[in-house]
């Protein structure tokens, strides 16, 4: 070690023998009598006191050096309960999104039973528009992307797509909650030559 960083080491060590004991009580009192939690208040805040040593507490006087530490003790207090009241949130978000909710037997019924019709109407159509409809709506591929595994141009996968969804709205209304695929670029006759 360095004589500079024999002297740095001397001089926090002398400032911890001075100010360790009333740092603490300060961040005692900041936690609401947490000792645990004080001393990691205090740990934390004589880190930063060694780490910004030379930039701003060596050219300090003895009652701006306290200032100092209970102002670095202060803001990691705040830092902590601010992610602890993040925490909290994020917890409670957490819970909401992915509480189990029981369904209700009705609605159960009746999902199950538009899904029947929406695979009944898969099973009926033509084998290469049941294909592109179960890379679509299924595995959730991209029109490009099922474009390139068939073979077929993206204009064909976005023609069988629309004329699929059409299909599975006349079989269970207004329930399917798809996302349109763009068929305004579609003209006349084009993806007719695809293999249906």
């Amino acid at each position: 070690m360095t004589q500079q960083g024999q002297e740095k080491r001397r001089l926090v060590a002398a400032l911890w023998e001075r100010e360790a004991k009333g740092l603490a009580r300060y961040a005692m009192v900041r936690t609401g009598g947490d000792k645990a939690a004080a001393e990691d208040l205090v740990q934390q805040t004589f880190m930063a006191a060694v780490i910004q040593w030379d930039e701003s507490l060596a050219s300090l006087h003895a009652e701006e050096r306290r200032n100092w530490l209970r102002s670095v003790c202060r803001r990691r207090w705040i830092d902590g309960i601010r992610r602890e009241t993040l925490g909290d949130r994020l917890q409670a978000d957490v819970e909401r999104l992915y509480e189990r909710v029981s369904p209700d037997p009705a609605h159960a019924v009746i999902a199950r039973d538009d899904l029947d019709r929406c695979w009944q109407v898969l099973r009926q159509l033509p084998p290469r528009r049941r294909e592109v409809a179960l890379l679509y709506f299924i595995e959730q591929q991209s029109v490009l992307r099922i474009a390139e595994i068939l073979g077929i141009q993206a204009s064909g996968v976005r023609k069988h797509v629309a004329k699929a969804r059409q299909g599975l709205r006349e079989a269970v209304g207004g329930l399917l909650d798809v996302e349109p695929v763009e068929t305004s670029t579609l003209r006349e006759g084009e993806g007719e030559g695809e293999q249906e």
